[in-house]
């Protein structure tokens, strides 16, 4: 059982961007359903959570044109011409989000990145538009991770690997956040320690993919922390 204190005695915390730091699951969940449901496989926003939450785009891909029948060149392209068009018009943090990092800042607690399944033009845009990119920042550089660099996806363990790697902190001394069933597996068979934020992926599900522990608000990160 990991104990969410265990936040203060780890080297690094890898946080996940979607979902757990920026709140864009139900906006692309809603987008990636309509865009589907237009290339002829009735999709609904529910569906779309289930199905395709934390996957890669290329194998959803994949899926969608299995069930319609015909190759979708452009589903991808105008599935991130409306994501970005609606992160331009404004999105939120995940509550509890600022105040965890202030509490971690004041703590001088461990250092942090974020490693995401999504491109690095998407977390740039993500959270930049919710004011946290500069929260990711060391020495001037952004911290940030994407499967698209590597070229392989969660629930892969690659890139939480890859990320520590370049962080230069052994795997037993990383703490993952993550809120996804892809996620939370990559960081299980990382060997890394995963905290879950249970949402749209519901706290049993969360826990049986091998997350411990599993909290429903960012604040019981920061309420443990004192």
């Amino acid at each position: 059982m990991t104990d969410l204190l265990d936040l203060r005695q780890s080297e690094l915390i890898i946080f996940d961007c979607d979902g757990v730091l920026v709140d864009t699951e139900p906006t692309t969940n809603r987008l990636l359903a309509e865009v589907v449901t237009e290339a002829g496989w009735a999709v609904s926003t529910e569906d779309s959570i289930r199905m395709f939450k934390g996957r890669d785009l290329n194998e959803i891909v994949k899926v969608v044109e299995f069930e319609v029948g015909r190759p979708l060149p452009d589903l991808l392209d105008e599935y991130r011409r409306r994501m970005y068009a609606a992160f331009d018009a404004g999105i939120d943090p995940i509550e509890g989000v600022v105040e965890l990092l202030d509490r971690l800042d004041e703590l001088g607690a461990p250092r942090r990145c974020v490693a995401s399944n999504g491109p690095p033009k998407k977390m740039h845009a993500s959270l930049s538009a919710c004011g946290l990119m500069h929260r990711f920042d060391e020495d001037a550089t952004p911290r940030l991770f994407s499967a698209y660099d590597i070229e392989t996806w969660k629930p892969d363990p690659a890139l939480f690997l890859h990320a520590a790697e370049a962080m230069g902190v052994p795997t037993n001394r990383c703490v993952v956040i993550e809120d996804s069933v892809s996620g939370v597996e990559a960081a299980r068979r990382a060997g890394m320690p995963v905290i879950a934020l249970a949402g749209l992926t519901d706290a049993a599900t969360l826990g049986s993919a091998g997350a411990s522990p599993v909290i429903t608000a960012l604040h019981e990160l920061t309420a443990r922390l004192g």
